[in-house]
């Protein structure tokens, strides 16, 4: 029998992974012969489609543009849990409310945290940020991690297919190494004292790390949007955002821009929208896959920082 979900996750200290557990058996396909993946947030169901390939059918429990840090589980999730044969989690802090989805499921399905091995950014010390940031997939670095976490789940449930989902794997993590390059070139003509950033929310600081970008603030000073500015770490903001002649504030897609809108009509600095922070954007749009969603940011970003 398949391990329980909260019983199996993947541990991984490079790019290719490592699994804890691995299953004892090859999972039972569904009606359409495709492993059944259901994947917490849209850019891990992108990630599990692009290394599962034609073998595998993904569902996602967040939608595009779907804010994960108020998620409240529906009915429905519970019965994707319940017919899923692996289930693809953030971790971290960001899908916690998998939790509640699983016991109400009692589904068996192995359970992938793609966080495993990377290395994490620390909080604030408060309750909320204990676990560290959660944005992980904001680096090109973490997302190989990640995508090779996918991999070995999708191995352990489906071992016959092991070499078909490692070369999916070698051939994504191929390009995201090409975006890496590329964000990299988006930058270069941008001075590395030019490249300040403020945003709705603390969402990309592996993204800033990765790419010599400071953060100079964020609209709500948390890794959670949830979260309120009291009027101190706004009028803090604003100064900051004087202090270091930041001409824009960047908003994203999941975030009403209203508090974003004033502190920059306070501050006297325009607003770039779109940022794609907690989720993919809609069919169609520039986010509407992971390697779009980061080359978007990457423009969105190097064309406000020269304003």
């Amino acid at each position: 029998m398949a391990p329980t979900a909260a019983s199996i996750s993947t541990a991984s200290n490079n790019t290719s992974g490592a699994a804890t557990t691995a299953a004892t058996n090859s999972a039972v396909t569904s009606t359409t012969g495709k492993i059944k993946v259901l994947a917490t947030t849209t850019q891990l169901g992108d990630f599990a489609r692009n290394i599962g390939g034609d073998r595998v059918e993904v569902t996602t429990i967040l939608r595009p543009d779907d804010d994960p840090h108020d998620y409240d589980p529906t009915a429905d999730d519970s019965k994707n849990a319940a017919a899923a044969q692996l289930i693809v989690k953030n971790g971290v802090g960001t899908d916690d409310w998998l939790d509640k989805i699983i016991t109400n499921s009692g589904t068996k399905a192995p359970l992938i945290d793609t966080s495993e091995g990377i290395k994490l950014r620390a909080g604030n010390g408060s309750d909320e940020e204990k676990q560290g940031d959660p944005h992980i997939w904001h680096s090109t670095d973490n997302a190989k991690i990640m995508v090779a976490n996918v991999a070995k789940g999708l191995t352990q449930v489906d071992p016959t297919n092991k070499e078909y989902y490692q070369s999916q794997l070698t051939a994504y993590q191929k390009q995201l190494d090409d975006l890496k390059a590329q964000i990299t070139q988006i930058f270069a003509p941008v001075p590395v004292e030019k490249r300040k950033l403020v945003t709705n929310h603390d969402a990309f600081g592996y993204f800033t790390d990765e790419f010599q970008i400071t953060v100079v603030g964020s609209v709500i000073p948390s890794f959670s949007d949830a979260a309120q500015p009291t009027p101190q770490e706004i009028n803090e903001l604003i100064k900051n955002i004087k202090d270091n002649n930041v001409k824009v504030i960047f908003t994203e897609t999941t975030i009403n821009p209203k508090i974003a809108e004033q502190v920059a009509g306070a501050a006297g600095v325009k607003i770039y929208s779109n940022l794609y922070g907690d989720a993919l954007g809609a069919p169609g749009t520039d986010g509407d896959t992971y390697l779009k969603m980061e080359l978007s940011n990457a423009k969105n970003m190097a064309a406000g920082f020269q304003q």
